[in-house]
């Protein structure tokens, strides 16, 4: 199960998730599973740096 799965099966209202951003230009601003996060969730994420 995933970050998004368990969100959408829980009926969770937002997604909280921390990044340190380290490789590559999207993910240097996201971090690899925030980016995949923000990109799947069908609810807001708010991503804390």
């Amino acid at each position: 199960a995933t970050i998004v799965d368990y969100a959408e099966r829980e009926g969770i209202d937002l997604i909280v998730i921390g990044t340190r951003g380290r490789t590559g230009f999207k993910r240097l601003l996201l971090g690899s599973v925030a980016l995949g996060v923000v990109t799947y969730s069908h609810c807001p994420v708010m991503v804390i740096k």
